[in-house]
This record gives C-alpha cells, sequence and structure tokens, in this order.
C-alpha cells in the first residue's frame, strides 16, 4: 500500500489491505496516451471538462492514488478525518480513514473490488465498531465507484478507456461507466471553462426503510492539480438528497485533496 503526501500508514484490516494489494498490482500493460482529437464527437460538456482536465499526450492510467482531509458526519456529530485511498476505474476502490481525534478514534477501511464490498470500523483499532457487507453494501459502493471516478480519475472519462457520453444541454451531459460489473449513469454539471461543478447519480441506499435508489451527489469547489498536469477534483462536497430542496440537510462529507498520483497500469 502506497502513501502519497501523509508519510504515515495505517494498519487496515487483512482483507482490505488484500483488496488494495489487488487493486493495485493489476496491469494492463503500458497506458495510451491521451488523444485531444478523441473528444470532437462529445458533448460540449464533455469536451470542456476533459479538455482543461488532461494535458495532451499524458499517461491513461487506470487508477488514482489519494490522500486527503476534512470532516465527515455521523449522526448529528461532524468528526474530523485523514485518509488514502486507491480507486480502480471499473474494478473497484479502498478507503482508509482515520476519523476522530485522540478521545474517540475510529480506522478502517470501505472497499470494492469484483468479489468482495464492506465496512469495517473499529474504536482505536481495537474494538469492532461497524461491520457491513453484503448486497445493498454493494450497489451502493458501485454507485460510489462511478461517482468518485469522475471527481478523481478523468482519465477513465475519456472515450479512448471506453466511457459514453450522452447529451443534455451546454452546462450538462450524462456519462456512463461501468463499475464493478454494473452500467451507472452520472450526470455532471460543467461551467464554461470545464470544470465540473456538480455530479449527480441515483445511488442504492441500504440504510434507507426499504432500501432503494436515492439523489446522491457532489458539490465541487476547487481543482487540485497533479505532478502530470492531471487536474481532479480538489474540494467539496458529498450527501443524499442532492437536487432537491433538502440537499444541504443530506450533507455528509466535506473534503480537501492533499495529494493524487495516477501510477501506471
Amino acid at each position: 500500500m502506497s502513501m502519497i503526501n501523509t508519510g504515515r500508514r495505517v494498519k487496515l484490516p487483512a482483507v482490505a489491505e488484500r483488496a488494495w494489494t489487488a487493486l493495485s498490482d493489476e496491469s494492463t500493460g503500458e497506458p495510451a496516451a491521451f488523444d485531444p482529437a478523441t473528444l470532437a464527437d462529445l458533448p460540449p460538456p464533455a469536451q470542456r471538462l476533459l479538455g482543461r482536465a488532461l494535458p495532451s499526450g499524458v499517461a491513461l492510467s487506470t487508477t488514482a492514488e489519494l490522500s486527503m482531509q476534512g470532516e465527515i458526519r455521523l449522526g448529528s456529530r461532524w468528526f474530523p478525518f485523514t485518509a488514502e485511498q486507491i480507486l480502480r476505474a471499473g474494478d473497484g476502490f479502498v478507503w482508509s480513514p482515520v476519523v476522530g481525534g485522540r478521545l474517540v478514534r475510529f480506522v478502517g477501511a470501505d472497499l470494492l473490488t469484483a468479489d468482495d464490498a464492506r465496512m469495517e470500523f473499529r474504536l482505536h483499532g481495537l474494538i469492532p465498531m461497524v461491520r457491513a457487507a453484503g448486497p445493498d453494501v454493494r450497489r451502493s459502493a458501485q454507485g460510489r465507484l462511478a461517482a468518485e471516478t469522475v471527481a478523481w480519475l478523468p482519465q477513465a472519462l475519456t472515450p479512448q478507456l471506453g466511457a459514453r457520453w450522452t447529451p443534455v444541454d451546454d452546462e450538462r451531459a450524462i456519462v456512463t461507466l461501468e463499475a464493478a460489473g454494473s452500467d451507472i449513469d452520472v450526470e455532471v454539471i460543467v461551467d464554461v471553462d470545464g470544470r465540473i461543478r456538480r455530479a449527480g447519480l441515483p445511488r442504492w441506499n441500504g440504510s434507507a426503510d426499504p432500501p432503494c435508489l436515492e439523489p446522491f451527489g457532489a458539490s465541487i469547489d476547487s481543482t487540485y492539480t497533479a505532478s502530470n498536469g492531471v487536474g481532479i477534483a480538489g474540494s467539496g462536497t458529498a450527501g443524499w438528497n442532492f437536487g432537491t430542496t433538502d440537499e444541504a440537510d443530506g450533507i455528509f462529507f466535506r473534503y480537501r485533496i492533499t495529494g493524487a498520483a495516477f501510477p501506471p497500469t
């Protein structure tokens, strides 16, 4: 498991460690180089987004390794977090946070792979507090994979890597992405300068009663530019009730990217 920027290594649950290793070790050979000419037939928002995010000739890596910090809402309380994440387009992710401080501190992981999806968190890394798996967790994680691919892996949004775009209007377009065995549609709103401002989708909420698809999405406030020139969502918020009058009440995640790398895969 490689670290970016933070200089620390959190001990993951064994299943999450194996998932991280599997996602980082998979190889599809030498990545193609981004060709801006391949954007010519895309909807205008997609052309602006990808033309801004990807330098001509940059390697179209399918993997992102990220570090971030922010706040997450658990119930009615907000807790600070720092986290590392691996995100592999179409295949899965592992998100490894440390949540809270000295008095209340949760350590664990959310993960999705081809054959597993789960959440495991322990109080102070010792006492089991959250352990969830099963079809509802997997279906929700597939939506998360698609949304985070839009935010943090623009290489995977190119026609060269199989992304399919559908026009909506001059600001909005829908990108269809494979997410661990399911095709997921994500609607993006792109400003005139090519920055993603919002991204949303119907995402499975396994905690709803009964579980169902609910509006989910993110608002993006800034851009983070990696050392290879690739621009990704740098800070923002995410939550349920996206695009509804209750959107503000559904926000549970505030983040800022502190490091990003795209290993050749």
